[in-house]
């Protein structure tokens, strides 16, 4: 193999690994792969999406969430409709040895006032207040609205 060749396999092999290891672990929970889409408009709000795991025998709670990047962050329920946002909750119950996943179609962290755009590949951090774990700070990846996309055949 030519060092050439070399060097593009360990990047790749460095990408491939960042990719899948996209998750924060703190006490017995992993957050895995905390995402949003991509902004034009600093007014809309914006889905926050993640699975939170715990591993551990006793149940935890998600009680709130904030970043420097919005003026205010609140826990929702699923919409009734895809569009929706839901309603506010107090807290996101995450069972023992289970998991939840956050997405508009169930619960979410849904961020309002924008203090910027957001684009692809860009990174913000986020806190979670967790009520067994406490304070778990999160990097956020920014994706493509293209992520969204039905699937073409």
């Amino acid at each position: 193999m030519t060092m050439k060749t070399l060097a593009l396999a360990a990047a790749a092999l460095v990408l491939a690994t960042a990719a899948q290891a996209h998750s924060h672990k703190f006490k017995t929970l992993e957050i895995v792969h905390p995402w949003c889409i991509e902004t034009s408009d600093t007014t809309k709000p914006v889905v926050v999406s993640m699975t939170i795991k715990n591993a551990g025998g006793r149940p935890d709670k998600l009680l709130s969430a904030r970043t420097s990047l919005a003026t205010k962050a609140e826990l929702r329920d699923a919409g009734a409709r895809p569009e929706a946002d839901g309603k506010v909750i107090g807290a996101i119950a995450v069972g023992s040895r289970g998991e939840v996943n956050l997405k508009r179609a169930g619960p979410h962290i849904l961020l309002f006032g924008m203090k910027k755009l957001l684009s692809p590949y860009d990174t913000f951090f986020m806190t979670l207040a967790f009520e067994r774990a406490g304070k778990v700070e999160i990097e956020v990846m920014v994706e493509e609205a293209s992520v969204l996309e039905a699937p073409h055949e």
